[in-house]
């Protein structure tokens, strides 16, 4: 695969047989997650290895494109360090081209530990649910000018926190984080914990898209009350490195997957890195999403529509210099991971 582009899959099944025949020769399986769709793993390096470097990608399933593409390469390099790659933890997503699950959940704000309820919404959310998540086939509504008169009303930050935290009261909803676990993460868990939980050092890397400028490289850190940790994390990956409490950096989220395995891994030193590879503007971003989830709601679903194809765009842009940025900025991140594995 020297063309650039080849190394991003036309699909999730061809996604999913690169990375099986890619790790054929490693201690590999798999996590059944329904009718031929699953959750692959494998090891490069040594898979006793006290100290562990994790890389997932897909949980967000269309983001999956740009993450899988990332660990092909990486594991191209023939990496020697202790690995466990996660490949495509929402497959259902990635098949369908979307970026929740088959029951409208985002994957990335359904890990709630379990002394949490699956309720609450931002009041500011349940203020732009019309607005949001039309119970109508799409119109042109002037969507983007109606965002920017909310931007003005209730201020950029507040709007950003409010609509991408996580909300668990409109099931049809943007960011709905769901009404209980689901059972694809139950098994996932109950693997991570068997696999992961006598370690003495893991660094985690969760590959998403989306979120930045065009073909930029933001890391996001879980928590800040711990400044040791912050400090690693500052001279492992420098000053793209921000703290999803830096306003000016990310946003909040709830019911994280990273930060719901800091809480299980307590007797592990874990470290769990966001890795974003910047696409679009947000608003455009949105706009895509609210476009697909209308349509996937709302309108019939046996005819070719152009939400798919504008949504893949959005995370996993053609643009060849933006594929080849993603895979330089995976290399870089793997190489920084291996550092802070060893601080």
């Amino acid at each position: 695969m020297d063309d650039i582009s080849s190394w991003f899959s036309q699909d999730y099944a061809q996604a999913q047989e690169r990375f099986r025949k890619t790790t054929h020769l490693l201690e590999h399986g798999a996590i059944e997650v329904s009718d031929g769709l699953t959750i692959d793993w494998a090891w490069s390096g040594s898979p006793l290895s006290p100290h562990v470097l994790v890389f997932s990608s897909g949980l967000h399933g269309i983001e999956g494109f740009a993450g899988s593409a990332a660990q092909l390469y990486l594991l191209s390099l023939n990496p020697e360090i202790s690995t466990l790659w996660l490949h495509i933890l929402n497959p259902w997503g990635m098949a369908n081209l979307r970026r929740v699950d088959s029951q409208n959940v985002d994957l990335n704000r359904n890990f709630l530990a379990e002394s949490k309820e699956y309720q609450g919404v931002h009041p500011t959310y349940s203020l732009l649910d019309p607005l949001l998540n039309p119970s109508s086939p799409p119109t042109r509504d002037f969507f983007l000018l109606q965002v920017i008169g909310a931007v003005l009303q209730h201020g950029y930050e507040n709007l950003k926190s409010a609509v991408a935290t996580g909300q668990y009261e409109y099931p049809q909803g943007l960011f709905f984080g769901g009404k209980s676990l689901q059972p694809a993460l139950s098994r996932l868990l109950l693997f991570l914990d068997k696999t992961l939980s006598h370690r003495e050092r893991i660094v985690h890397v969760d590959l998403h898209s989306g979120l930045g400028k065009f073909g930029e490289l933001s890391l996001l850190l879980e928590g800040e009350s711990n400044p040791e940790q912050v400090a690693r994390a500052h001279r492992a990956f420098g000053s793209r490195l921000k703290s999803r409490y830096d306003r000016k950096g990310g946003y909040l989220v709830r019911g994280g997957f990273t930060h719901a395995l800091a809480q299980r891994l307590q007797g592990v030193r874990y470290d769990g890195i966001t890795c974003e590879f910047g696409t679009y503007n947000m608003l455009h971003v949105l706009a895509a999403l609210r476009n697909e989830n209308r349509l996937h709601h709302n309108a019939q679903r046996s005819f070719f529509v152009p939400s798919k194809p504008r949504l893949l765009e959005v995370f996993s842009p053609s643009n060849v210099t933006w594929r080849s940025q993603v895979l330089l900025h995976a290399r870089t991140v793997y190489k920084q991971a291996c550092v802070m594995l060893n601080d």
